[in-house]
């Protein structure tokens, strides 16, 4: 009876890792262009050769600078496998066998597959993979993942994989430091103890604070010291140095390239899309097509489609007429509240669905990378890389992908950043709030809106500043290291599967966080205790108005105290698309748009003046998100303390910019008179401002516990 072996994938991210995984396990698992796919090692099998296949997160070096790729190189230290299969970009050799040569010094079994052969063939990259294969010490199989060719020779080569020879890659005074340090380790293979030595000659502080021997330091030390007196570097550069050297030669020897169709074109395409001076306009060119598609022409028909005639007329008139001789509380409930609340989130969809198709063509064919690389120089000035924007890009459509999306950041700091901050950017909920204010307020003003993304655009960039310098956020920027992949047509099944996931997402919530939280508006808002006892009221005696009485004085130093208002932020709250509907209803005008005249005669009654109804617009835009939001940011920062201080921190922010709106913001206009607020909102400012401005302390090095032994 065979025993069942245990085979490490591990290669740089956008390698075609995950596709060799699906392709040998028959996963389905999400596969994209776009780096950080794969977060957490996933586990998959080939029971015909009784192998467990482990996808482990991509990673450049196993010195890692990210969470993700920390799991990789724990995972590989571990020694918990038995064959490594290296999976090698055949058309980026350069960066793949880097981190090969890192690999096969750890002395464990190893394959390394060329993958995506077919594309270098396309690029004109003829590979000697026999030469590559003696010269590396270990097996050597071309393969191509996208169409299964070549996989029955990578099995074969994973039964009958042997350790690899010795690469001769640091000279000698290097290559006996190494030595001296992996020889005073006990307990755990002679080639784990080798790459565990290079990473400590690396400054790994990761790895380095596991081990609390005294004596394992002063080696360290004096180790380090000698390389670098006798070559004349810091080791960390001489290491990569002498990596990338021995890379080159294999290369030199092992490659020839004559620059194909598909590799022209998108150096061509780059040239522009990645200008330092055009790459931003042409990337604001793309989103306005895709939101000109999605939010103006196309996704808009079929959205109101769905709320006009599918929820608001076939799906109201069949409720109406089956519920014909049912007690008035379950029409409500069906109607006002099932129909009603459930069908306005709903009716989002076929705009999602069009966003989503949109956006998944973008990343899958390459365009989103080169986004990212654009943009990196400017969130860095933020303590933010290129890969947050893609989070907040997705926010204006909907917070709940948008959260998901963050799991591609690798810097574990920047994603939590990223992900109390994304819902800042206003979605496609938030909109009709921002309608209703500017129709009834600023009717010739085009202001407004352009504002709002402003301000959310500095409510980013503040609080990445802010919390940067917090302790629990003190981490450098990533080093924002990825490959241009060159632009392809993404299959049609893989757009598919990812506009079908994030979509279902979507509706998966709003049949149960929303559906749950429109019924509890609707009873909290038909019921009450009367004359003749508990049972159904007029809205305004409620349990709901009574809520909003207890709460509404919150909201005074902001510029408006009604229950009514105090009610639409609380439903907010639980979602944004209640605001507009909540109003309206309150205010006794039933169904209306945000636009609707009516409407905004019975705000000016509500809000005396623009900055009440400006603060009203601030704090529902830039407080926490819809519940189904929520669910999401608490499931990526996976950490209660954490997901509690990002809804602490929004609603504060929120707050305050809310009241410096109202009370400076009235006060210059001459609508507010000087009080107490105006002097709280004078020291918020001044608190926002000394925050962003103080000086970061010098951040102390790791220190590393030691004992005598």
């Amino acid at each position: 009876m065979t025993t069942q072996k245990t085979v490490a994938l591990i290669g740089n991210q956008n390698s075609g890792k995950t596709t060799l995984f699906n392709a040998l396990t028959g996963a389905n698992q999400y596969v994209g262009n776009w780096p950080g796919v794969t977060v957490d090692r996933v586990v998959g099998r080939v029971s015909e050769k009784d192998l467990a296949i482990v996808d482990l997160p991509g990673l450049y070096s196993l010195s890692p600078y990210s969470a993700e790729e920390v799991v990789s190189r724990d995972y590989l230290t571990s020694g918990e496998y038995d064959v490594i299969v290296n999976v090698v970009d055949a058309t980026h050799l350069e960066r793949g066998l880097s981190l090969t040569a890192e690999v096969l010094a750890m002395g464990r079994k190893t394959v390394v597959a060329l993958n995506m052969m077919d594309l270098a063939a396309e690029q004109k990259i003829t590979i000697d993979e026999k030469e590559l294969a003696k010269r590396l010490g270990c097996e050597v199989i071309p393969v191509c993942a996208a169409n299964g060719k070549g996989l029955e020779l990578l099995l074969k080569a994973i039964e009958e994989a042997k350790e690899p020879a010795p690469l001769k890659v640091y000279p000698e005074v290097m290559e006996e430091a190494i030595t001296h340090i992996a020889d005073m380790l006990e307990g755990d293979s002679k080639g784990v103890l080798r790459f565990v030595a290079a990473s400590l000659l690396q400054r790994d502080k990761l790895y380095s604070r596991r081990f609390d021997s005294e004596d394992l330091q002063i080696a360290l030390t004096t180790e380090r010291a000698k390389i670098e007196r006798e070559l004349g570097d810091d080791t960390e550069s001489l290491m990569a140095t002498y990596r990338y050297n021995f890379v080159d030669a294999l290369v030199k020897a092992c490659v020839k390239k004559t620059p194909g169709l598909g590799r022209r074109f998108s150096m061509k395409v780059d040239d522009i899309v990645t200008n330092r001076f055009l790459g931003i306009p042409v990337f604001l060119v793309v989103v306005y097509c895709v939101y000109y598609l999605a939010v103006s022409t196309i996704g808009t028909m079929a959205t109101d489609y769905a709320n006009d005639v599918v929820f608001g007329e076939w799906c109201t008139n069949a409720a109406a007429a089956a519920l014909e001789n049912s007690p008035e509380w379950l029409r409500g409930l069906v109607i006002d509240g099932v129909i009603g609340g459930v069908g306005a989130v709903l009716g989002f969809v076929p705009q999602m669905i069009v966003f989503f198709l949109l956006l998944a063509f973008l990343e899958q064919c390459g365009y989103m990378t080169r986004v990212a690389f654009v943009l990196d120089r400017i969130f860095r000035h933020f303590g933010l890389s290129g890969r947050c924007f893609i989070p907040m890009v997705v926010a204006s459509g909907c917070g709940v992908p948008a959260l998901m999306s963050a799991k591609s950041i690798d810097n574990i700091n920047e994603r939590r950043i990223t992900l109390i901050t994304t819902t800042f950017v206003p979605c496609s909920a938030k909109l009709p709030i921002l309608a209703m204010i500017a129709a009834a307020f600023f009717p010739e003003s085009t202001f407004v809106a352009p504002g709002v993304y402003l301000l959310a655009i500095i409510s980013i960039f503040v609080t990445a500043f802010i919390l940067k310098k917090q302790a629990a956020f003190r981490e450098d920027v990533s080093p924002f290291v990825l490959e241009l992949p060159d632009y392809h047509m993404p299959k049609i099944s893989n757009v598919l599967r990812t506009t079908y996931e994030r979509c279902m997402h979507f509706i998966k919530k709003a049949g149960t966080i929303i559906f749950t939280t429109v019924v509890l508006v609707w009873f909290l808002s038909s019921f009450g205790f009367g004359e003749e006892g508990f049972g159904m009221v007029e809205v305004g005696d409620s349990m709901l108005a009574a809520i909003g009485t207890a709460i509404a004085f919150i909201f005074a130093p902001l510029g408006f105290a009604s229950w009514q208002c105090a009610v639409a932020i609380f439903t907010g709250l639980l979602a944004k698309e209640n605001v507009v509907g909540t109003i309206a209803v309150l205010l006794g005008l039933g169904e209306v748009a945000e636009d609707d005249a009516s409407l905004g005669m019975a705000l000016h009654g509500e809000f005396t003046t623009d900055a009440a109804a400006l603060a009203f617009l601030t704090f529902n835009l830039f407080s926490t998100p819809c519940i189904a939001a929520l669910g999401a940011m608490k499931k990526q920062l996976a950490s209660g303390k954490m997901f509690a201080f990002a809804c602490v921190y929004m609603l504060v922010w929120a707050y305050a910019l809310a009241l410096i709106i109202y009370q400076l913001g009235g006060l210059f206009a001459g609508q507010v008179d000087f009080g107490m607020g105006t002097v709280f909102a004078l020291l918020i400012l001044a608190a926002i401002i000394a925050l962003v401005v103080r000086p970061e302390k010098a951040r102390a090095d790791l220190k590393i516990a030691v004992r005598k032994v």
